[in-house]
């Protein structure tokens, strides 16, 4: 094999500083995968109150959604190198703590909560900063491909985390915690040996927080392609995380070995969707939405004729698969666009507004299962979907902004 098609075919990973922090990640991804199995779990053993083992998932859900503005500002105004290097290490520190709390027989509750919550807190720190410093890691017409490493490493971390967290905890209930701040450590070392600047470090001459968060906010809004598309992402995540949650509503009562074999159905499909994203370089970007998002509603709207645990598995398998190739690209459009002083705060814009409604999905989801019926929920997930499709016409998205000068 020529080295020519070698490297086609290692794609981004062939750039050292790429491969160095695409591996951290996976690694610190894999720990929170342990941790977030593992507190709830613990938290439950402990106090016998599943109100409390939730109240403690919720309290970090929440700390990393309330600092993710902030946080974009911290990532444009500071070194993201920094930045990525102290949240590695608060976060390991933190973790760390946990897990010699454990270790050592248990303590408050509200402890383990609070250390939960900063280490919640400091990766939403790292979101944007990692987010913002893709550009500067690969050449520009590599930026989908990049992406696509990004989606299946995360879906592949969804499969192996739970898995190896459930051994480990029945091993020893400190085990996550601590393999966990390790996973850290080894992500810092990894980003330490990082040669290129990662941008960020505007300083304090920019704007006071509130006005710098403002900037970044109004230059999603100033953005047809971005309104329409956060207007497109906020729906779609609110109606798939429904469809996850009519899966738990249909298997996870009566049948918990089906959920978790149909999760990690769902994770490899999410890997395959991953690989496939990139190869479809010659289908413009609103076309590709549009099938897509007809796909998905289509299959939605099979499985609310009959949602059984298999369906649903089917269901949740196919959105995996097929909504990489949108995210991927639109992802890589918004990467290749953005300014690099404003990547920090666009990302974080990005996350907050295009996450806003999934925390709600769950509850409606229950709520309409308990009240009318699974099939009415579905049915509800499905009319969400089809204004989603109706959304995928909008003329800002038929036009992907420019790209922007940049590294």
């Amino acid at each position: 094999m020529s080295s020519r098609r070698r490297a086609r075919r290692a794609g981004p990973l062939r750039h050292r500083d790429f491969r160095r922090l695409w591996l951290g990640a996976g690694l610190s991804g894999i720990g929170s995968q342990l941790t977030m199995l593992a507190l709830p779990l613990w938290v439950l053993d402990r106090s016998g109150s599943p109100t409390l083992a939730g109240l403690v998932g919720t309290a970090r859900l929440l700390a990393v959604f309330a600092s993710q503005l902030p946080a974009g500002v911290l990532a444009d105004r500071r070194h993201r190198r920094t930045v990525l290097a102290a949240a590695d290490a608060g976060r390991a520190a933190a973790v760390g703590a946990l897990g010699l709390l454990v270790l050592g027989g248990g303590g408050p509750v509200l402890l383990a909560g609070a250390l939960a919550t900063v280490e919640g807190l400091l990766t939403a720190v790292a979101i944007p900063a990692g987010a913002a410093a893709l550009p500067r890691l690969v050449p520009r017409r590599e930026l989908d491909a990049a992406v696509a490493f990004g989606q299946g490493q995360s879906y592949l971390v969804q499969f192996v985390g739970p898995l190896l967290g459930a051994v480990l905890y029945r091993l020893n209930p400190a085990s996550p915690f601590l393999l966990d701040a390790l996973s850290y450590l080894v992500s810092l070392g990894l980003l330490l040996t990082v040669r290129r600047p990662l941008g960020g470090g505007e300083g304090e001459a920019g704007p006071r927080l509130r006005a710098a968060v403002a900037e970044g906010l109004r230059y999603v809004a100033g953005s047809r392609y971005l309104r329409a598309l956060l207007a497109w992402s906020a729906l779609v995540n609110f109606a798939t995380a429904g469809l996850a949650f009519v899966l738990v509503l249909v298997a996870g009562r009566d049948r918990p070995q089906s959920l978790g074999l149909a999760l990690a159905v769902t994770a490899l499909a999410g890997v395959a969707g991953a690989v496939l994203a990139p190869r479809f370089p010659r289908v413009p970007d609103a076309r590709l939405l549009r099938v897509v998002t007809a796909l998905i509603a289509a299959v939605a709207g099979g499985a609310a004729l009959h949602p059984s645990p298999v369906v649903m598995t089917g269901c949740l398998a196919v959105v995996a698969l097929v909504s990489p190739a949108v995210v991927v690209r639109t992802n890589a459009r918004v990467l290749g666009a953005v300014p690099d002083a404003l990547m920090g705060r666009v990302q974080s814009s990005m996350f907050v507004v295009g996450g806003s409604l999934y925390p709600f999905a769950a509850a409606a989801t229950g709520w309409l299962g308990e009240h009318v019926s699974v099939r009415g929920a579905m049915a509800v997930h499905t009319l969400v979907l089809a204004v989603v499709l109706a959304l995928a016409f909008l003329p800002g998205l038929r036009h992907p902004p420019p790209p922007a000068a940049g590294p």
